[in-house]
C-alpha cells in the first residue's frame, strides 16, 4: 500500500478541490477534513471519498452563503443549506453555536439539506476549544442498520460526537455510531479484501456474515449497537436519535425507501454558566486520572480516556505516514487528473 505523508496528502487533497473551482477556504475546509480522519485512525471517513466529493463539486456547488434561516431566537437558529457541502456547513455551523452560547448559554443550530458531513468527531473538540460542551448529532448515513430482532434495514447508524476541555492538551472527545461499526469500516474492508468480523452483519437467519461483499446485498443487516444479546439498547439509542434531530432539524425521520433523515443538530453549552471553567476542568481530569489508573487486563495495553486513542494514532501517522490501500491512490490519481492536478512523487 502507498503510504502518504500527511502534508503531502493535504496539499494533493486541497489542489484537486481547489481545481473543481469552490472558494479556496471551502477546498481546506474539506481537505484538511479528509486529512484528519486519517490522522484520528478513522480511515473510513477519509480521502477514499476524494474522488466523489471532488465530481460533485464540479459538476455543481452551492456555497454556504447560499442557506435559507427557517427559524431563529437567541439561542437556536435552523438552517436550511439548500444542498451545500455538509463539512463546511458543520464547521460554520459550529461557530454560529460558540456565538449562541456565548449570550444564551445554549447556543443550537438545526441544518437540513446538506451533503455528507464526514467525520462526527471534528466537529464538537472546536467547540470544547473554546472551553464549552460540545454535541453533534445526525440522523444520517446510509440506510443499513437492523433493528433488534432483524436483519431488514430500517435505520441510519445514527452517529452522535461528544466533547468536554480539559485542563492542558486536545480536548475529550468521544464519536460513536449506534450500529456495532460504521459503514465506512465496512467499506474499507471491502477495499481491501478484507473478510468481516463475526458480529458486524448478520444475514435473514440471523446468522453473521463474514464476506465483506455480501455487505452490498440489501437483505444483510448491521447489527445495533450492543450486538446480538444487548442490541435493543443500540436500536432504541438509535430511535431516540431519529426522533430528536429528524423533527427538530426540519429534515424529518428516516421514511421507506431511505427518505426523510440526514438532518444535523449541533449544541454548544457555556460551562461558565453554570460553574468556573477551571473548577469543572479539575473534576474532569481527576474524574479522567480516576477510570485511567484502573489495572489493564492481560492483552490490553492501557485504559483510556475518550479521544486519547485517536491522540496515540494521530502522533503515529504524523511520523510514519498515512497509509492508502492501491484503489484508493489510483482513484485519487484518476480524478486528479480530470481536474488537471499533478500527483506527487511517494516513495
Amino acid at each position: 500500500m502507498p503510504v502518504v505523508r500527511e502534508e503531502v496528502l493535504r496539499t494533493l487533497a486541497f489542489d484537486v478541490f481547489a481545481a473543481t473551482g469552490i472558494p479556496s477556504d471551502d477546498a481546506r475546509i474539506v481537505a484538511d477534513h479528509l486529512v484528519n480522519s486519517h490522522l484520528a485512525g478513522h480511515d473510513s471517513h477519509g480521502t477514499w471519498f476524494l474522488p466523489n466529493y471532488a465530481r460533485a463539486m464540479k459538476k455543481g456547488y452551492v456555497p454556504w452563503e447560499d442557506r435559507e434561516i427557517v427559524r431563529q431566537n437567541p439561542s437556536l437558529t435552523i438552517l436550511d443549506g439548500k444542498g451545500g457541502n455538509g463539512i463546511v456547513a458543520v464547521t460554520r455551523a459550529v461557530d454560529l453555536a460558540v456565538e449562541k452560547a456565548r449570550s444564551s448559554t445554549f447556543g443550537f443550530v438545526g441544518l437540513n439539506s446538506v451533503s455528507h458531513i464526514g467525520r462526527l468527531g471534528d466537529y464538537p473538540p472546536r467547540i470544547a476549544e473554546q472551553g464549552m460542551l460540545g454535541l453533534v448529532w445526525l440522523n444520517g448515513g446510509g440506510l443499513f442498520m437492523a433493528p433488534y430482532g432483524s436483519a431488514d434495514r430500517r435505520l441510519r447508524p445514527e452517529p452522535i460526537a461528544f466533547s468536554a476541555p480539559r485542563k492542558e492538551g486536545p480536548p475529550f472527545m468521544l464519536d460513536m455510531t449506534m450500529t456495532v461499526v460504521a459503514g465506512g469500516k465496512i467499506e474499507q474492508k471491502i477495499i481491501r479484501g478484507e473478510p468481516l468480523p463475526e458480529g458486524w452483519v448478520i444475514d435473514q437467519q440471523g446468522e453473521p456474515v463474514t464476506d465483506s461483499q455480501q455487505y452490498r446485498d440489501t437483505s444483510t443487516g448491521v447489527l445495533p449497537l450492543g450486538g446480538m444479546q444487548f442490541g435493543h439498547k443500540g436500536h432504541g439509542l438509535a430511535m431516540m436519535v431519529e426522533m430528536l434531530v429528524g423533527p427538530l432539524s426540519h429534515a424529518g425521520c428516516t421514511k421507506q425507501d431511505g427518505k426523510g433523515g440526514n438532518g444535523v443538530m449541533v449544541l454548544a453549552i457555556d460551562i461558565e454558566a453554570f460553574t468556573d471553567l477551571d473548577t469543572y476542568t479539575d473534576e474532569v481530569e481527576a474524574l479522567a486520572e480516576w477510570v485511567c489508573s484502573a489495572r489493564p487486563l492481560p492483552g490490553f495495553k492501557k485504559v483510556y480516556a475518550p479521544g486519547e486513542i485517536e491522540q496515540e494514532i494521530r502522533a503515529t501517522r504524523l511520523v510514519d505516514g498515512i497509509d492508502l490501500p492501491q484503489p484508493v491512490w489510483e482513484a485519487i490519481g484518476e480524478v486528479a487528473g480530470e481536474m488537471g492536478v499533478a500527483m506527487p512523487s511517494i516513495d
